[in-house]
């Protein structure tokens, strides 16, 4: 972690800009009454995946499927039958009256497994839809996890550079006072003042905002957290590309597909299946009341494929099943070019943070301090302090939403990857330093 000193020697009320130097680099202090445990990256995740209102469903409808595989794996029941005939007509009485007590089972061919392989196709694109969704929530909450770090160490730079604001205009006010600067100074000191006020009330808004999104990426309803631990700097390196084709075909939005070509597959099969008749055995006895004597019967029947021979339904059929390999294709398209997109948006803001880390930086606080301590000495005009500062101020938001960018655009490669990685590279989670 790099470390800037930010003003030396009696210049110090002059360093309004400078504390801009904390900005992503610092730990700052806990306020009082503040929570003994900030919020972790690894926390809130976790936190997520169990509460999250919309991972909650999945397990109930991949309950409700096993219930469907079970229920596909049913046969049908046999029918009990009693047909009485010669009860009416010319015949006298009921005496030559027959029974017969017969018991039907149908005989599904094909359609028993057929059916089970759709159920447990079904299941199976739920449960990648289940590992998406997953991915997904915890994707938010690392971007609303970024955004909170990012927003509070504004925040807090803005609520410092307020309290030097003020310093730097009673200071001037001083100056003016004792006929050493012109009175203008102490306006435009006012000025700056003034602005930096309207800054801070704008960070705290952001901050409350962020802090709000990232519990909401949490699925809670009112944040339960008012700091966090983390850090933005603490990887500027850009992975390299070698294995992305292979890490896109093994990701749940790519295999979701392969699992929902699988379920088309058994669907088809399922109609196909259906436009085969079905076999329905018969037996029975048939009791005849006028020799008080029984008999068997036995019988089979047959649906005649004549008209319905669900040909519309398979042919719906074939053409779903040939969608999802289009669809699949799409999937992988657009994975590559998301990948490609992120890849080169991570290593722009990784060169960026970089320089600025290098070079910028040191330069922009090194003139800001020769201003400032040339103001103090009479060399300056406070305008070319303010140009100073403001260029300071300028670099430090600069880098900052470099690594803000860096972090955010890291996620998304990874996520569009699906890298599973500890919280060491890359992660805010790596460098822990409570900030308020």
């Amino acid at each position: 972690m790099l470390r800037y000193p930010l003003w030396r020697g009696p210049g110090a009320l002059l360093a309004l800009p400078a504390l801009l130097l904390l900005l992503p680099l610092l730990p700052v202090s806990k306020a009082r009454g503040e929570s003994a445990a900030p919020l972790t990256l690894s926390h809130a995740v976790d936190s997520a995946l169990r509460n999250h209102p919309q991972l909650a469903g999945y397990p109930l409808e991949i309950q409700a499927l096993e219930g469907r595989v079970v229920q596909a794996s049913l046969r049908p029941n046999p029918e009990l039958s009693v047909d009485v005939e010669n009860v009416w007509g010319d015949l006298p009485g009921t005496s030559l009256s027959e029974t017969t007590y017969g018991i039907s089972q149908p005989l599904e061919l094909g359609k028993r497994s057929a059916r089970i392989r759709k159920a447990e196709a079904e299941r199976e694109v739920i449960r990648r839809e289940f590992e998406i969704a997953r991915l997904n929530v915890v994707a938010d909450v690392k971007r609303a996890f970024i955004n909170f770090l990012s927003a509070r160490k504004k925040h807090e730079l803005n609520r410092e550079a307020h309290g030097i604001a003020s310093l730097l205009a009673d200071a001037v006010s001083d100056r003016v006072a004792a006929g050493a600067v012109s009175p203008i100074e102490e306006a435009r000191a006012k000025v700056t003042l003034a602005v930096s006020s309207a800054d801070q009330e704008r960070s705290a808004r952001e901050v409350e905002t962020a802090r709000r999104e990232l519990a909401a990426a949490m699925g809670e309803s009112t944040p339960s957290f008012d700091s966090l631990s983390g850090d933005l700097e603490e990887d500027l390196s850009v992975p390299a590309g070698d294995n992305a084709a292979a890490h896109i075909a093994s990701t749940p939005d790519v295999t979701r597909w392969v699992a929902e070509a699988e379920r088309r597959s058994a669907v088809l099969n399922a109609e196909r299946n259906l436009a085969v008749p079905d076999v329905t055995l018969k037996g029975g006895i048939k009791r005849l009341r006028e020799t008080s004597e029984n008999t068997f019967v036995l019988g089979f029947s047959v649906p005649l494929p004549l008209f319905h021979r669900n040909q519309g339904a398979i042919r719906e059929a074939e053409a779903q099943r040939a969608k999802a390999h289009t669809e699949r294709k799409a999937t992988e398209v657009l994975l590559h070019s998301q990948v490609g997109q992120r890849r080169a948006a991570l290593a722009a803001a990784a060169r960026e943070a970089s320089l600025l880390r290098q070079d910028a930086l040191s330069n922009a606080q090194s003139a800001y301090e020769a201003v400032s301590e040339g103001y103090r000495l009479g060399k300056f005009r406070y305008l070319d302090v303010l140009d100073a500062g403001k260029a300071l101020v300028e670099t430090r938001l600069r880098y900052l939403d470099a690594l803000t960018a860096l972090n955010l655009a890291r996620v998304d490669l990874d996520r569009l990857l699906v890298i599973r990685e500890s919280p060491g590279r890359g992660s805010p989670e790596a460098n822990k330093g409570a900030t308020r």
